[in-house]
């Protein structure tokens, strides 16, 4: 059946906008979204209203959000009978209210690529837009096109070991236009997404920040003579050139393309200030001030290479601790996952609750400025321990365990993917990407899953309104 997806201009202030119709997104005026985009500092402000809302699909782990939903199909979380959370872990995706969940993350998504797709149909008709702010502006927003499209067809997409290459599985939407967009097979669809990360790529080459100043000199206002905007500053919380590069290690490794995904990581991991320092580094224990609840240091912002940032998050009322959506792990999760009692993870991101019958994620403890990582450093170094050749693969996860401080056994052919795919599940608890390495590594039995697991439940169908639509 020839597909198509609906989509129409989006006005970067509707942010709290409906749809009439599953993916058809029409602006309230298109006379106010035009002048936004008359000065430099509107192009800056649409961007910026693309990070504000990344919350909705990237915010910290609870019953609220992507990340909860997809560590539920991992099997991670305690689940009440009956609930979606249940439902996920079983793979029931037929049922209405896993179906409707779902739908919720899907439409999001669209709605970023659509906020993206404004911004890059105006960036070229203007030519006011100083050569600095062009890079960063078109370079980002190709970047986060690319990452949310990823994301889309991480979830909904077949697993990469498995492609029909015949099959059109999602829309990639480069334009804004009310005209129908086709979907794509998998090669079409992963060549518009590469293709997008090498132009974001480019431009940010040219001017990024980060290039030239550390993440220390870019979180001060100690360059304002050089860089007059804030958006110049907090880069390594914005979709900077090495966000990119990390992206794109991501992306080479689940297409298989070691050789990439070796280079790219590399770039990200080696990757040194004017000084000789290196720009990022794996954090420690010593990083972890666990009195300071005031700004967040549990998620080590030295290691973030992307993320995104909440000004305001009270962790008592926003994350459970005084009712509501704190969510739990069965301790026999906890001491599968853990049995080095040096492990700062265990004791910093893990805590028991008060009747101490179960485990409850830290990780996001705050009351003030909260950071929260999109890709950060340890996927590099797990990125390159799981495709280097054994001998340089060893040296990269021993410093990787020794930043941890958790027991450093040698990888062999023989343990090397499910030793990897184990810290992926310690050090990515409560950040969504456990389910992912679980899909692209093919695992048939899934930890803490009773069926085993093969297409049928890594690849997500669509939501039945989309479906409906097409029909």
């Amino acid at each position: 059946m020839k597909k198509f997806i609906y989509w129409g201009l989006l006005l970067v202030t509707m942010f709290a906008s409906s749809c009439e119709e599953w993916l058809t997104i029409r602006p309230k005026d298109k006379i106010e979204k035009a002048k936004l985009y008359e000065t430099e500092e509107g192009f800056w402000q649409a961007l910026n209203g693309i990070y504000a809302l990344l919350y909705d699909n990237y915010g910290v782990v609870n019953s609220s959000w992507q990340p909860y939903y997809l560590e539920n199909l991992a099997g991670i979380w305690t689940v009440s009978a009956n609930s979606v959370g249940e439902k996920l872990a079983k793979h029931a995706y037929k049922d209405a209210g896993v179906d409707s969940k779902l739908a919720e993350v899907f439409l999001k998504f669209y709605k970023l690529i659509a906020h993206c797709n404004t911004i890059l149909s105006y960036v070229d008709k203007v030519d006011f837009l100083p050569e600095r702010s062009y890079n960063l502006i078109k370079g980002e927003a190709l970047a986060l096109r690319a990452f949310f499209h990823f994301d889309l067809i991480r979830i909904w997409g077949p697993m990469p070991t498995n492609v029909d290459e015949g099959y059109t599985y999602l829309p990639y939407v480069t334009q804004v236009s009310k005209q129908s967009m086709p979907y794509y097979t998998y090669t079409d669809y992963m060549k518009l997404l590469q293709e997008d990360l090498i132009a974001a790529e480019a431009l940010l080459g040219k001017s990024e920040p980060l290039l030239k100043y550390s993440c220390d000199e870019l979180n001060t206002s100690t360059l304002m003579d050089e860089y007059d905007r804030l958006e110049f500053y907090y880069r390594q919380h914005h979709m900077n050139y090495f966000g990119v590069c990390a992206l794109r290690a991501r992306f080479a490794l689940w297409m298989g393309d070691k050789e990439s995904a070796v280079t790219y990581a590399k770039i990200v991991k080696d990757a040194k200030n004017a000084n000789g320092s290196s720009k990022f580094r794996l954090g420690t224990a010593a990083d972890i001030d666990m009195s300071n609840n005031e700004n967040n240091t549990r998620s080590l912002g030295m290691e973030h290479i992307i993320g995104h940032y909440i000004s305001y998050f009270n962790w008592d009322s926003s994350y459970g601790r005084t009712g509501g959506d704190q969510i739990y792990m069965d301790i026999s999760k906890v001491n599968d996952l853990f049995s080095d009692g040096n492990d700062y993870r265990k004791a910093n991101w893990i805590q028991m609750t008060e009747d101490k019958k179960y485990m409850t994620i830290n990780k996001y403890i705050c009351y003030n400025n909260l950071w929260v990582p999109l890709i950060r450093l340890s996927e590099m170094y797990l990125i390159l321990a799981e495709t280097l050749p054994l001998d340089e693969a060893n040296v990269v996860y021993k410093e990787f365990c020794e930043a941890k401080g958790c027991s450093y056994e040698v990888l062999s052919e023989g343990n090397r993917q499910n030793k990897i795919l184990m810290e992926y599940y310690r050090d990515f608890l409560g950040e969504g990407q456990i389910f992912y390495a679980n899909k692209r590594m093919a695992v048939e039995s899934m930890l803490w899953i009773k069926e085993d697991v093969a297409e049928g439940q890594y690849m997500l169908p669509l939501p039945s309104r989309e479906s409906d639509l097409l029909n």
